[in-house]
């Protein structure tokens, strides 16, 4: 049986966990990226104040919904394995 400190390869439970840390990073991210656009759509007048606030709204909650799922699979993972998130 091969020792993972000595092969310098990371156990598969951590590898997953960087993987749903890595998913949370490129959706936070992609969320940010949308907010922007929007924000400069805004800016221009491509839409009323009231369609704005509605569409700045429908983003939070989604953009929240999707960071929260990842966060619970992060967090569910870590207690299987008796991890840190």
């Amino acid at each position: 049986m091969t020792n993972d400190l000595e092969t310098g390869e990371e156990p598969p439970e951590k590898v997953k966990l960087e993987e749903l840390r890595d998913e949370y990073r490129r959706a936070n991210k992609a969320h940010d990226s949308l907010r922007e656009s929007l924000e400069e759509e805004v800016a221009t007048g491509q839409y009323t104040d009231e369609e704005a606030d509605e569409m700045s709204i429908r983003l939070e909650e989604s953009g929240r919904d999707r960071l929260d799922e990842i966060q619970s699979r992060i967090e569910a993972h870590c207690r299987t394995f008796g991890l840190r998130p």
